[in-house]
């Protein structure tokens, strides 16, 4: 059901750890291995290229890097050092690229640019929609009318089958159900039709079923997925509410919709967790660039009765030489508070800044993917998301 892309020789951008096994044919007894405890130890300290060569040196290395201690470990530990992830496609393929999240803070403009490491592709022809939903412990959806879902970390990923036998166009959700453990995906088609699917039970083939949603909207870009439940921009479709815009609320266990009305927000506008509370990050302008003077955050306090809290924060005075002739837009929020944009198109040069909103301070880093030529790529739009892990966990 899903295909192994395989380690390219480009993706050697991290430091390699020569990994060596013992020969089949050694006299040692098994009762002298090391033990799995310590080995389980030592593999969660290394890069997810090196698991991936790990699992090839002997059986019992195989069968304990599939162990499901191991791989919950391991994306626990990795959720300690969360990492940008970039995506884009590049020649008829969608390349996904990563770096670490946090920079350094005293990073100044004029230092050589970041070299992120390159983790995964598409086979050509199978990513052919501009947009991908946010990584979810570590794995993500193509919006396409038949969404792929992929793993960056072990190259692998799986065709989900189509929602609909019409020709509908289908605008996908990827969703987690932290309770029962599973992961899910909400499909709306143009003509307004819900349906939801679950992955990977018990190897059972993916089936959709009807969801009904009680109030005709139109979905904008920003999403996010916060203990189970989906929360979506959208506009509203008819005259049921006197705001244009609301937020969108559907519960993957439940498989139920709410909605929630928004005062304001803008196409520029980015979901956010905030301490396990949903926020909004939106710009003071239609869109941002130099000439945006703020960003408002709105947090969601109660989800009853919808009350919403208000924060503003003002660039400082060097923002618009900083941001000059750069278009961006909001990618989020880091744990540590800092926002986070990033230039919208994949071109030379590629800019993502760190506002800090305790400092009032802005640092501007450059991402050199290492791609020639970008020329080519001046088009290409490229998604960025925050707080990516690296799951080592296998499609099986």
């Amino acid at each position: 059901m899903f295909g192994i892309l395989g380690f390219s020789a480009a993706m050697g951008k991290r430091q390699k750890q020569q990994v060596t096994g013992r020969p089949s044919n050694s006299p040692r007894e098994n009762s002298n291995e090391m033990p799995i405890d310590l080995l389980i130890d030592i593999f969660t300290r290394l890069p997810v290229e090196d698991v991936a060569r790990c699992r090839c040196v002997s059986k019992l290395w195989s069968s304990i890097l599939r162990r499901r201690d191991f791989t919950q470990l391991f994306l626990k530990i990795s959720s300690t050092r969360p990492r940008i992830l970039f995506t884009f496609l590049y020649n008829g393929r969608r390349i996904f690229y990563s770096t670490p999240q946090d920079l350094d803070p005293d990073r100044n403009n004029n230092s050589s640019p970041i070299i992120p490491y390159y983790q995964m592709h598409f086979p050509k022809g199978l990513a052919s929609s501009d947009k991908v939903c946010p990584p979810i412990l570590g794995l993500i959806c193509n919006k396409s009318k038949k969404p792929l879902i992929c793993n960056p970390s072990t190259g692998e990923y799986m065709s989900l089958p189509k929602a609909r036998n019409e020709n509908y166009e289908m605008s996908p959700f990827f969703g987690y159900d932290p309770i029962d453990k599973l992961f899910k995906v909400l499909c709306l088609s143009d003509d307004f039709v819900f349906q939801v699917s679950t992955l990977g039970t018990s190897g059972e083939e993916m089936t959709w079923r009807k969801v009904e949603c009680p109030v005709r909207h139109l979905p904008l870009s920003a999403e996010i997925c916060i203990d189970g439940v989906l929360y979506y921009l959208a506009k509203v479709m008819g005259n049921i509410s006197t705001l244009p815009f609301m937020v969108v609320c559907f519960d993957f266990r439940l498989e139920r919709f709410k909605f929630l009305d928004l005062v304001l927000i803008t196409v520029s506008s980015a979901l956010i967790n905030y301490n396990g509370k949903l926020g909004v990050l939106s710009a003071s302008s239609y869109r941002v660039d130099y000439n945006t003077e703020a960003i408002e955050l709105r947090v969601l306090e109660d989800a009853d009765e919808v009350k919403w809290s208000k924060t503003v924060y003002k660039f400082p005075y060097y923002w618009k030489d900083l941001a000059a002739k750069t278009y961006l837009h909001i990618v989020g929020m880091t744990t540590t508070g800092e926002i986070v944009l990033s230039t919208c198109y994949v071109h030379n040069p590629f800019y993502i800044f760190y506002y800090n909103t305790v400092k009032n301070s802005v640092v501007r880093v450059r991402i050199d993917f290492g791609i020639k030529p970008l020329r080519a790529l001046n088009c290409s739009k490229i998604s960025t998301f925050l707080n990516y892990v690296e799951n080592v966990k296998l499609m099986d």
